[in-house]
C-alpha cells in the first residue's frame, strides 16, 4: 500500500532538490540540457529560456532523432552527453523517468525530471492550492500528484486513481437543463458520457474538435446518440474548431492535439487549417452551465478566452491540469480571480502522471 506523503515531507523533498540546484558550478545560469523531445520537452525549452537558463542541447533515446533540430537546439544521442558536458540535465520524457535516470547514471550524469525541478522551485504555489481545495480527498490527490512529480514514482498516482473522469462528483451529473461545453471533444466519448450521466435530459451541447478524423468520428457518434436517445437533432452542435484566447488559424491536428501547435507558437494557415476562436465570442452572451476542457495544454488560453462567460454564468468547470507542471497552481489561481466564490476539488483519473482534473463550482 502506497502511503501519500504529508505536505511537510514533500517540502523536505523539494528543499533537497533546490539544494542540488544551488550546488551546481554555476547555479544562477547553469549549462542545461533536456532529455526528451516531445510535448513537455518543447514547453520546458521555452520555460528554461524565458527564465535565463543556458540551454545548450537536447538528448533523445530515439536514434532517428539524433542530428535533427528541436526548438532551435541540436538533438544528440545520449552517448554524446559526456562530451557536451551540461551541468544540469532535466528529463522531459515524463513516462520514462526511471529508465532514463538509470541510463544517465551509467554515463556518469546526474539528472532530475523536469517535473521535479519545476515543482521544487514552485512548491509554495502548490502548497497554496492545498489550502484552497474543498475536501480531504482533493488534498490527498494533490499531494499524490506532487509526490509523483517530485519522485517520478507512478505508484502515488495509482493510489488516488478513480474512474468517471469529468462526472465523478455528484453535482457534475444528473442536473437537468445543463448547457454543456465540451472543449476537446475528441471522438465524442465525453459527449456520450455526459448524456448517460444526465439521463438524456439537457438543454444543449456545444462540442469542439479540430482534428479531421476525430471530428468525423464525433459527427458519426452524435448522429447515433441523437437516434438512440430520441434527441432533438439541434440539441448537439459540433464544431470543427479550437477554443483559445482569441481568433487565430492553426494547422490541422492529426491526433488529439487540439491546440498543441498554437500553444508552441507554430500555428499558421495552410491546407486543412482550422479556426481558433474564444468561447466568449462563440457564445456572444449566451449562457453556459458546465465547461469541460482537455485541449492539450491550451487550457489557460481557453479560460482567458472564456473569462466573461465564466464571470457572468459561474458555470461548473472540469479542467484538465496535467499537461504542464504549472497547470495546477496557475489555473486554480486564475479561476479564483475570476470567481472568488468558486470551490475546488481535484481528482486523478489515470494510474500515470496524466488525466488530473480540477473541478470548480459555486453553491
Amino acid at each position: 500500500m502506497t502511503i501519500i506523503p504529508s505536505l511537510d515531507q514533500l517540502a523536505l523533498t523539494s528543499a533537497d532538490i533546490r539544494a542540488f540546484a544551488l550546488s551546481l558550478p554555476n547555479p544562477q545560469r547553469p549549462r542545461t540540457a533536456i532529455y526528451g523531445t516531445g510535448f513537455l520537452g518543447a514547453w520546458a525549452c521555452s520555460w528554461l529560456k524565458d527564465n535565463g537558463f543556458d540551454l545548450v542541447a537536447c538528448f533523445d533515446g530515439n536514434p532517428d532523432r539524433a542530428g535533427s533540430q528541436f526548438q532551435g537546439l541540436p538533438v544528440h544521442a545520449p552517448e554524446a552527453i559526456g562530451e557536451i558536458g551540461p551541468e544540469l540535465t532535466l528529463i522531459t520524457a515524463r513516462h520514462a523517468i526511471g529508465p532514463v535516470s538509470a541510463r544517465l547514471e551509467t554515463l556518469g550524469v546526474a539528472s532530475l525530471s523536469f517535473d521535479a525541478f519545476y515543482a521544487a522551485l514552485h512548491f509554495e504555489a502548490f502548497a497554496a492550492v492545498h489550502e484552497l481545495l474543498d475536501d480531504e480527498r482533493s488534498r490527498d490527490v494533490l499531494r499524490a500528484v506532487l509526490a509523483a512529480m517530485l519522485t517520478g514514482e507512478k505508484s502515488y498516482c495509482e493510489a488516488v486513481f478513480e474512474k468517471d473522469q469529468y462526472f465523478c462528483l455528484p453535482r457534475f451529473c444528473g442536473v437537468e437543463k445543463e448547457i454543456f461545453i465540451d472543449a476537446g471533444a475528441y471522438v465524442g466519448d465525453s459527449v456520450e458520457r455526459f448524456i448517460w450521466t444526465h439521463y438524456g435530459v439537457f438543454a444543449k451541447i456545444h462540442a469542439f474538435e479540430p482534428g479531421a478524423r476525430q471530428h468525423r468520428a464525433l459527427k458519426a457518434r452524435t448522429d447515433r446518440l441523437v437516434e438512440e436517445w430520441a434527441l432533438d437533432p439541434e440539441a448537439i452542435v459540433i464544431n470543427r474548431s479550437g477554443l483559445g484566447a482569441g481568433e487565430a488559424q492553426m494547422a490541422s491536428a492529426s491526433q488529439s492535439g487540439q491546440l498543441q501547435s498554437l500553444a508552441l507558437g507554430t500555428a499558421g494557415a495552410g491546407p486543412g487549417a482550422v479556426t481558433v476562436t474564444s468561447l466568449d465570442r462563440y457564445l456572444d452572451g449566451a449562457p453556459a452551465s458546465f465547461i469541460k476542457a482537455d485541449v492539450e495544454g491550451m487550457e489557460m488560453a481557453l479560460l482567458q478566452g472564456a473569462a466573461e462567460t465564466i464571470a457572468r454564468c459561474r458555470p461548473k468547470l472540469a479542467i484538465c491540469v496535467y499537461h504542464y507542471p504549472s497547470d495546477i497552481p496557475q489555473i486554480s489561481s486564475y479561476l479564483k480571480s475570476l470567481v472568488p466564490d468558486y470551490r475546488f476539488a481535484l481528482r486523478h483519473h489515470s494510474p500515470q502522471l496524466m488525466e488530473t482534473v480540477l473541478y470548480a463550482w459555486t453553491e
